[in-house]
């Protein structure tokens, strides 16, 4: 078992020279891991996902639980008696818009399709829509839980192949405020992204451009 204790210790004793907690308490480095959480679940969604099952409302436009960051997937629909009904297939809501305009007022028993602009993460959109109580099963993700003093000895709340990437983080919220690290805090965030395969914005439009140019 890999717990968040262990990579604070990590951290503290590889990273910042540290071992005796003098200038890094636990508390600071909590407080450190808690932030570097949130920043993955925002640039690695997957690294914190969660099945479902969800009870639609009525209307097209459906919401994913309360603690949900972002929509994944939306798997399949779930029969009455909770048996696996069919898959449900993802299209691009223009196409929808051109093909058949009224769909939103379109009325069926069963999803086939849905629609995600990751600009809105939290919500999507189904056809035909169905009756309120109507279930499917979805994918989303979610923040992981809070680290405290009382849990800190618990497993790390993501898997620990994430581990590498989140020291990075932590030492990028650690140290970039701090003028005497110069550029360590930035280098530490671009090693972490590197560690999780995110591409820099500006990185991906040079390569888009780079293909059509080909």
């Amino acid at each position: 078992m890999f717990s968040s204790q262990d990579l604070i210790n990590g951290v503290r004793m590889t990273q910042l020279n540290d071992p005796d907690a003098t200038t890094w308490p636990d508390a600071t480095l909590i407080i450190a891991l808690n932030q570097a959480l949130k920043i993955l679940a925002l640039v690695r969604p997957d690294a914190t996902s969660k099945i479902a099952i969800l009870s639609l409302t009525e209307g097209s436009r459906q919401f994913i639980p309360n603690d949900g960051v972002r929509l994944l997937n939306v798997v399949r629909n779930i029969n009455s008696d909770n048996s696996i009904g069919v898959a449900v297939r993802l299209v691009q809501r223009e196409d929808m818009d051109s093909m058949s305009p009224d769909w939103h007022v379109a009325k069926g028993t069963v999803v086939r399709e849905y629609m995600f602009d990751s600009r809105s993460p939290r919500h999507f959109y189904i056809y035909p829509s169905v009756p309120a109580g109507k279930k499917l099963e979805i994918e989303y993700s979610s923040y992981a839980a809070d680290v405290n003093i009382e849990n800190v000895i618990e497993p790390l709340p993501v898997d620990a192949i994430f581990a590498q990437p989140l020291q990075e983080l932590m030492l990028y919220k650690l140290l970039s405020g701090d003028s005497s690290n110069g550029n360590s805090g930035a280098a530490h965030l671009q090693t972490a992204m590197d560690l999780l395969g995110v591409k820099d914005k500006a990185d991906e439009r040079v390569s888009s451009a780079r293909r059509t140019s080909i």
